[in-house]
């Protein structure tokens, strides 16, 4: 390694911010069409509905989950077809894969992987074992979820405390809601709003993400092995980054085509740097040069197991 360029080092959250915070919301609800999508979307705002594709609720907004979501980058996650549970396997096959090829049609060129929650109150006949077998088929994880939100559940007027902790104590922190102003387990419009505001303040510190971004990236970033910086001249670089595939669940699947978020890499270069370039394989991208603790570093994307990215002082 050239003694111009330092060690490069794969970062937690993407863009190496401080902490990540995502927003879930239940059941395909819509004062989530109405009121929460567009305050998200005002402010740039993404999150992650889980929605029942066969329900009159989900029928009766169907442009915002199918249209909408999709333009403005928010994600529709598995709550199954219905919300009604099912009896046996048939059933559950099809509320389970009924409802992740509805959501992979709309998200084509996206990672197959989904978040999945069978719906709080629902009678399942299968077994555990069984609805295992499913989410497996059907590329499915289980969420995470640290608080939910609710005016019933005291937590609403502590709601930017949330996102407060996933600053302090450098961590993704998944914040769950129902009802925005109105509806069941409702969130008030202004509490909500109080949310988004402080996220926006604090987009420099926090990744505001969907709950599958940030799922893969922190897979992706646990299986790290290694991070190789070769090929050194004076205006450029290569990276690459590897990942130990048998730390992850590729659910029978190349890693690549489960796990293709890419990472951000920051490497310690010259002081003359103040922008740059990556490409790597068909990938191109931009990336930043940064000053920290009194040092210069580029910081760029790298999708992980793959050739390595060349990076380009501009």
């Amino acid at each position: 390694m050239s003694s111009q360029y330092g060690k490069p080092e794969v970062r937690q959250f993407k863009d190496g911010k401080t902490g990540a915070v995502t927003m879930q919301f239940d059941d395909s609800m819509m004062s989530q069409a109405d009121v929460a999508i567009p305050l998200m979307n005002e402010r740039g705002l993404v999150g992650t509905f889980f929605v029942n594709p066969g329900s009159d609720r989900y029928q009766n907004r169907r442009e915002t989950w199918e249209v909408i979501c999709p333009k403005f980058g928010h994600e529709l996650a598995n709550h199954t077809w219905r919300h009604e549970g099912a009896k046996d396997m048939a059933e559950a096959e099809r509320e389970i894969g009924d409802t992740s090829k509805h959501i992979w049609k709309l998200y084509p060129d996206q990672s197959r992987l989904l978040p999945f929650a069978g719906g709080g109150g629902t009678t399942w006949g299968p077994t555990r074992e069984q609805i295992a077998e499913l989410t497996i088929k059907y590329f499915l994880f289980r969420r995470p979820s640290l608080a939910s939100i609710s005016e019933e559940g005291e937590t609403a007027p502590n709601i930017t405390t949330f996102p407060q902790r996933a600053i302090d104590e450098h961590i993704w922190f998944p914040v769950h809601f129902h009802g925005i102003g109105s509806e069941w387990i409702t969130t008030s419009k202004e509490r909500f709003v109080e949310l988004l505001n402080f996220l926006v303040a604090h987009r420099d510190q926090l990744w505001i993400a969907t709950e599958g971004a940030a799922y893969r990236y922190q897979q992706e970033y646990q299986a790290v092995s290694n991070v190789t910086l070769s090929n050194p001249t004076g205006n450029s670089f290569s990276v690459a980054v590897t990942c130990d595939e048998s730390k992850v669940n590729t659910y029978g699947r190349p890693f690549t085509e489960i796990y293709c978020d890419p990472l951000t890499v920051r490497a310690q270069v010259p002081d003359s740097w103040s922008g740059l370039k990556m490409t790597q394989e068909m990938f191109f991208g931009s990336g930043k040069a940064i000053t920290a603790d009194g040092k210069k570093y580029a910081q760029f994307d790298v999708r992980p197991s793959l050739k390595p990215a060349v990076v380009t002082k501009d």
